[in-house]
């Protein structure tokens, strides 16, 4: 079995793709047989980012973090 694989990337996204490929061979009975299929691919894509904010009015204090957020997708049959 031999498995073949293909990552890529371009502006900060992610794939990547998996498949099979089988390939048999019956001198004897004059057979081949040969199958090839997608295992699984996964993807990355940017989301809406998330904020929080935390105020403290007797330290007179104020929080706010900011991040983004990616979200990882998974196919497979």
């Amino acid at each position: 079995m031999v498995g073949p694989g293909v990552v890529g990337g371009s502006r900060g996204l992610l794939s990547a793709r998996l498949g099979c490929r089988v390939q048999e061979e019956d001198v004897g009975r004059r057979e081949t047989f040969s199958a090839e299929w997608l295992d699984l691919e996964l993807s990355s894509r940017p989301e809406d980012g998330w904020c929080r904010r935390e105020v403290d009015t007797q330290r007179r204090e104020t929080l706010e973090q900011r991040g983004a957020v990616r979200v990882l997708e998974q196919r497979s049959p």
